[in-house]
């Protein structure tokens, strides 16, 4: 096991550079699947983070009963609305859509406020069976995961679980206070035994592959990244990186938790941790991009 965390230098070297030649299809599509009739901001949240990231085109799917709420509020990506059910969630209809785009895109990311219904959990179980495309678990995601989770061991996408300690709980019949007691053998455990990436997130977020056999410890990051939208964010950002990777999961997460960590750290120096909003991160990515660029140096 190979035990390792980024600095500002690393991380300088591991982001990819930007072809200055590229076009927007040349910088990846990335599909992101996300929302419900109570759930609007973490769409905005995640697409913000994914178009702030680097990708060439972003897709928001999410159900239309939201269509005037996201369409009022968000401008550079695509829109994708889909049946929703009469509470207000992704109907059953709405899967085959969802699983066209994700067939036509580099990256998915689904879960942030989908639920858990009907719908939701079928999406979840096709989204695992499509073939080497790379899949960011997240949120209500990961909710449906701990239904029939023994389907990771056979998945066939390139899967990343995002989980909170809450998340990770449900997914390992283990108490929250369990895994943060142990959280380097929780989360390498799990990787070992399914086979999939996962971001352990919290203070020192981790991020293991799906061998088992490296582990990340994130450094950055801060209390003011405490509220809700916070994860959101990340998994917007994580799946913008993900096409500069060439699809490498495992790298575009450490590095989406080094920009999402220094992303409240910049705001430190200007605001109180107890006042820093996920919306507030969002908007200090150009800057955090921009000194990762520079290695740091002003």
């Amino acid at each position: 096991m190979i035990k390792n965390s980024l600095n500002m230098k690393s991380a300088s070297v591991l982001l990819p550079p930007r072809d200055p030649k590229g076009h927007k299809g040349s910088f990846g599509n990335v599909l992101l699947v996300c929302g419900s009739k109570n759930m609007v901001g973490c769409c905005v949240l995640a697409a913000y983070g994914a178009l702030r990231s680097g990708a060439g085109l972003v897709t928001l799917a999410f159900p239309d009963a939201l269509y005037t709420s996201l369409t009022s509020r968000l401008t550079e990506n695509l829109f994708l609305p889909l049946p929703s059910d009469a509470e207000g969630f992704l109907s059953v209809d709405s899967v085959d859509t969802v699983i066209n785009a994700a067939e036509k895109s580099d990256v998915v990311m689904v879960g942030c406020g989908i639920g858990t219904g009907e719908g939701a959990s079928l999406l979840v179980k096709k989204l695992l069976a499509l073939d080497s495309k790379p899949v960011i678990f997240d949120a209500d995601a990961i909710n449906c995961l701990c239904k029939h989770k023994n389907e990771l061991k056979n998945a066939r996408c390139n899967a990343l679980l995002t989980p909170h300690p809450g998340e990770m709980s449900r997914l390992t019949d283990k108490s929250v206070s369990e895994i943060e007691n142990s959280r380097e053998e929780c989360i390498v455990g799990f990787c070992r035994e399914y086979r999939v990436n996962l971001l352990l997130k919290g203070c020192r977020t981790l991020i293991c592959n799906g061998d088992a056999t490296e582990l990340f410890v994130n450094k950055t990051g801060n209390s003011g990244l405490a509220k809700g939208g916070s994860g959101d964010l990340l998994s917007g950002i994580i799946a913008g990186l993900t096409p500069a990777f060439n699809g490498d999961l495992f790298k575009a997460a450490i590095l989406g938790a080094f920009v999402h960590g220094m992303s409240a750290d910049v705001l430190k120096e200007k605001y109180s941790e107890y006042s820093i909003l996920p919306s507030d991160c969002a908007d200090a990515l150009p800057l955090v991009y921009s000194k990762i660029e520079k290695g740091g140096a002003d």
